[in-house]
């Protein structure tokens, strides 16, 4: 999952706080990870995991976005 770097919520265990950080700092994380993210009900569970993964690993690679994201994992994952 794609996350502030200041946001102290984990969007698994905590997500209305972490979602009220969000939008509270100005951001709408989950909506801009939406917008890059090419998936359809066609594709696979695997395949549309890999969808979002590649998304969040293309904003921490844009320098625009460099320190600003981070990308947070399940902790049994």
């Amino acid at each position: 999952m794609l996350s502030l770097a200041t946001n102290p919520y984990n969007p698994f265990t905590q997500y209305d706080d972490w979602k009220n950080f969000d939008r509270h700092e100005g951001y709408d994380t989950d909506g801009f990870l939406a917008r890059l993210i090419s998936t359809s009900d066609a594709l696979s569970e695997p395949d549309q995991s890999a969808a979002v993964s590649s998304a969040i690993d293309s904003v921490l690679q844009n320098p625009s976005f460099r320190g600003l994201y981070v990308k947070v994992k399940r902790a049994n994952a």
